[in-house]
């Protein structure tokens, strides 16, 4: 029922259902192990004597998180983040709670809000903001929060959450969590503001404590997209603009204890300069892929092969390439891609050519190459196998041609994006 307050919801975490169902979650999500270095593997092994004695001790309350362990993660600007791993059953736990809670405030949640949620992606908020620049919402606060995952006051998050679920045994327990602190290496830190990025539940906390922001902006008629912590406001005359920003600066601060990054945070005229949101950069009414997330791709594929190392073709392409070309092309796709995305597939298969070359070492495994497909001797040709500019040799290309990689099953970025091609196709034809 919208707008119910929840007294008891407690038990409902610790069923046992609940927990097989959290931490099915969790091993489908995968991740490192936390400060007392179990794996997922290691905690299935004794999954219902692990359950058993979780539930027992939910039961009587004596359940205590442990510190999430810190891990420094580099960002594109080469600045590092901070990302918090909890242990596998504080995940369990965390999840749990998340499984009761989210259907609860997702009845509140509101349409510009992208983030987390159950059937929502990233790619239906860039389709929104895309929308409103159409409708001539061109002028764009492209918003950052100041480290939002590590400011969030817990008073005002807990005064958020009281709104609908006054349980005081789940609060006391998500509490546990925000203050459970973190280990960097042997050093404990304490926890009196935030909430731990990689953790269970902060994505759900997230949405719950910035909702205000939803609300606030959407009840004065203002187009806010958000997804997490990553949110633009959209709208027709700059002056209207550096109104609006003033406003939610001024809210953000005095009210949820929140800061917006003074030198990133800014009014973009669309029609005179790019913003980037979700990784797509926006001019005009163009989307197009981030150059950083581009720069990234690349650098990710160069390093996939290790230089000079002897390499099978086959399980390279099969373990570590398709699965991040599948994994990237399918997010990047919904943009003005297409010719990009065929000549970056030139560039791969180039790369594995090199990577081939250099495998084989010595030019007689690629004359060897060349003779099955029936060259004969005095056409075959020496050649510097570890220079890159060898890769576009012809004698390279006949040996490793665009057929032997279809045969090694490399994905394609123009396919996926034909594939996505077809299926708006498909998607249309109805209402053709």
């Amino acid at each position: 029922m919208k707008g119910r307050v929840w007294y008891s919801l407690y038990d409902k975490v610790f069923a046992k259902a609940n927990l097989r169902d959290a931490f099915s979650q969790v091993k489908t999500n995968k991740g490192a192990p936390g400060v007392d270095k179990v794996t997922i593997k290691g905690y299935e092994a004794k999954l219902e004597d692990h359950l058993e004695v979780l539930q027992q001790k939910l039961k009587e309350k004596s359940y205590r998180p442990k510190p999430v362990r810190r891990k420094m993660i580099e960002k594109e600007n080469g600045k590092m983040r901070p990302l918090g791993i909890p242990t596998v059953e504080d995940r369990v736990v965390q999840a749990a709670i998340r499984n009761i809670l989210e259907p609860i405030f997702e009845e509140d949640f509101l349409p510009c809000s992208y983030g987390f949620r159950p059937n929502i992606s990233a790619h239906m908020a860039l389709d929104q903001v895309s929308k409103h620049l159409r409708e001539g919402y061109e002028y764009v606060i492209d918003a950052d929060l100041q480290s939002y995952f590590d400011t969030i006051p817990h008073d005002l998050l807990e005064t958020q959450i009281r709104r609908r679920v006054t349980d005081g045994s789940v609060i006391q327990l998500i509490k546990q969590f925000l203050k459970a602190g973190v280990m960097e290496g042997d050093l404990y830190e304490e926890t009196p503001l935030g909430a731990p990025q990689g953790g269970v539940l902060s994505p759900l906390i997230s949405n719950i404590y910035l909702h205000q922001l939803d609300q606030r902006m959407t009840e004065r008629g203002h187009r806010i997209v958000r997804f997490a912590d990553d949110f633009v406001i959209l709208c027709r005359s700059q002056k209207g603009a550096e109104r609006v920003m003033k406003n939610v600066t001024r809210y953000l601060e005095n009210d949820l204890g929140l800061t917006l990054h003074p030198t990133k945070t800014k009014v973009v005229d669309v029609k005179e300069e790019s913003f980037t949101f979700l990784g797509f950069e926006f001019y005009k009414h163009i989307r197009r892929i981030d150059p950083k997330k581009e720069a990234k791709f690349k650098k990710r594929v160069k390093e996939l092969p290790r230089r000079n190392q002897t390499v099978d073709l086959k399980t390279l392409i099969k373990d570590r390439l398709n699965p991040y070309i599948r994994g990237w092309a399918n997010y990047f796709r919904h943009g003005h891609v297409k010719s990009k995305f065929k000549g970056w597939d030139a560039w791969i298969r180039r790369r594995l050519r090199m990577v081939q070359l250099r495998s084989w070492r010595h030019v007689k495994s690629l004359h060897r190459a060349l003779r099955s497909k029936g060259w004969k001797e005095d056409e075959l040709r020496g050649i510097r196998m570890f220079a890159w500019r060898s890769s576009k040799s012809p004698m390279v290309h006949v040996s490793l041609d665009n057929d032997y990689f279809k045969e090694l099953h490399l994905v394609s970025l123009t396919s996926v994006y034909q594939d996505l091609i077809s299926k708006r196709d498909t998607w249309e034809e109805p209402h053709a």
